[in-house]
């Protein structure tokens, strides 16, 4: 081989084994980790919340907050296996982890439009979304179930939970108002009805201050609406707020001559009356029960008609025409019409206990053997309505017995006053029937006969008197005028001829003429000098007295 053949040998040299290129990728893929592990290791909890349907929710887009800060989205949406909802998978942040104890609420804010509130309009653009309402303390929860609507009072609000029950026909919704002398002070938060009792419950919450209010003592009544009542006293016109005549609504307050009382605790239980007149008798708890045999008719009298004693309210019909009091059946032409009556010893200013109680019956048994009696009278015109009254009638026939029929005592009664005038009028209408009427009827025929000749009689001297007047006129008066017309003017025709008057009168002047000049001298000088009739002139000399010289 020769030098120019020589092969070349190539300087091989060796190369990195992994390119720079690769080394954004791989910041990327450390960077993306990190970010994973941190998302990984910082975010909160699953929690499932189960509600009744998954209208407006929608999977990574609803989110829910929390004083309308969002802390959690939703992230899964699955139908219970029972078909009676759907369960929501959502993950918190774990900033608001310790929020998820048994004592968070969840519920959907939707567009909400009732009778008693308007809610939710902000998410007729942004959409529904899941809120929630926590404490931060208490047991920690993560399966939960969602309200049907918004809580009327958020947790931790300051003031007083209470129960209210009712057995009558108005009904509460959550959100009706409580007011407090024309203040709103609480709402209705929600209501249960209990079938085997037959009564509504409610939750209801007084906000503070006001939750002060409420003692042992303290009576809630219903003022929904406007109460049109007839009754025995005349017509009662009630109504609340503007806002009770929109919806229901509640009140409160304490009775007359009750103590306030002890403030009550955390969920005490209260009834609602239908209207203030029942909360304020619901304080007397003891009562004497009577029983009263109507022989009338019983119309316009009713259950709670009062009854009164001389003018005051001392009790109240309880029950008409009761089974329990009086067997027999209404058919019968003497069965009496029982009416039972209790009255309370708290209103006849006696103790409201058992020595009180004691104390009215032994009275009303003293009064029962000599003249007590009941009656039912007429309140008011305009409606009807009868009252009990009770009334001492000593013109009854009384046997110092009381009757008892199946252990009530019975007051015995008298007719009412309008059965009183139905006998009046008969007694007249009797008389009026004896009176000799068709007597009466000829003798007042007669009587009209002789008035209408009297009247012709009149009418005739009437007519005598006016020819009688004509005749004065067209003669004698006539006559007399004429004469002093004749005699009037001679006397100006003597005068105007210069007769005797006229001298006389003449001569008279001119005697008063003379007499005026010979007095105008000494008219003269007294106005000159007043005094001269009584001093002499003064121009002469006064002579003075003088004493005689020794």
């Amino acid at each position: 081989m020769t030098d120019d053949t020589k092969s070349i040998e190539a300087n091989v040299k060796p190369t990195s084994s992994v390119s720079r290129i690769w080394l954004i990728p791989i910041l990327v893929v450390l960077v993306g980790g990190w970010m994973v592990y941190y998302q990984w290791k910082n975010q909160g909890p699953l929690i499932t919340i189960e509600l009744q349907s998954a209208t407006g929710i929608e999977v990574n887009k609803t989110p829910i907050k929390i004083r309308d800060l969002d802390i959690g989205q939703v992230k899964k949406i699955t139908l219970k296996p029972d078909l009676t909802g759907v369960l929501v998978t959502a993950r918190i942040d774990a900033s608001a982890e310790h929020l998820l104890n048994e004592h968070a609420e969840f519920w959907v804010v939707a567009p909400r439009i009732s009778f008693s509130e308007v809610s939710g309009l902000n998410t007729l653009l942004s959409g529904s979304y899941i809120a929630m309402s926590a404490q931060d303390e208490g047991k920690e929860q993560l399966q939960f179930t969602a309200l049907e609507r918004p809580p009327v009072t958020p947790q931790g609000t300051p003031g007083l939970h209470v129960m209210l029950k009712s057995d009558d026909e108005f009904a509460y919704k959550p959100g009706d108002p409580i007011i407090y002398k024309g203040f709103k002070v609480g709402e209705f938060e929600d209501a249960t009805f209990d079938i085997d009792e037959r009564i509504v419950y409610y939750d209801a919450f007084i906000e503070a201050p006001y939750h002060k209010l409420i003692t042992y003592n303290t009576r809630f009544w219903d003022v929904s609406g406007v109460k049109l009542l007839l009754e025995s006293s005349g017509v009662t016109v009630e109504t609340g707020s503007l806002e009770t005549l929109l919806a229901n609504g509640i009140t409160f307050g304490i009775p007359e001559d009750v103590p306030k009382g002890e403030l009550v605790t955390e969920n005490a239980e209260f009834t609602i009356y239908k209207d203030s007149a029942a909360a304020s008798d619901a304080r007397f708890k003891v009562a004497a029960e009577y029983l009263l045999l109507i022989d009338e008719s019983v119309r316009g009298l009713t259950v709670g008609a009062p009854v009164e004693y001389r003018g005051i309210e001392i009790g109240y019909v309880t029950a008409i025409n009761s089974f329990a009091a009086v067997e027999g059946n209404v058919l019968e032409r003497d069965y009496p019409i029982p009416v039972l009556i209790n009255i309370y010893p708290g209103k006849a200013r006696q103790p409201d206990t058992q020595e009180g109680l004691n104390a009215i019956q032994q009275t009303i048994r003293n009064w029962l053997a000599r003249d007590l009696r009941a009656s039912l009278r007429m309140g008011n015109v305009l409606t009807g309505g009868l009252f009990v009254d009770l009334q001492h009638f000593p013109d009854e026939d009384s046997q110092g017995m009381i009757q008892v029929i199946n252990g009530y005592e019975v007051i015995p009664t008298v007719s009412n006053e309008f059965t009183q005038l139905t006998q009046k009028a008969d007694a007249i209408l009797d008389k009026i029937n004896q009176l000799p009427l068709k007597e009466m009827v000829e003798n007042v025929q007669l009587a009209v006969e002789d008035m209408k000749l009297a009247a012709e009689s009149v009418e005739t001297a009437s007519s005598d008197f006016d020819l009688l007047i004509e005749e004065i006129d067209a003669k004698a008066l006539n006559s007399n005028l004429n004469q002093v017309l004749v005699s009037l003017d001679g006397l100006l025709k003597n005068y105007s001829e210069g007769g005797f008057n006229q001298s006389e009168i003449k001569e008279t002047v001119d005697t008063l003429q003379e007499t005026m000049r010979s007095i105008q001298p000494l008219l003269l000088k007294l106005n000159q000098t007043p005094n001269s009739l009584i001093f002499s002139p003064g121009d002469e000399i006064d002579i003075q007295p003088k004493a005689k010289k020794d």
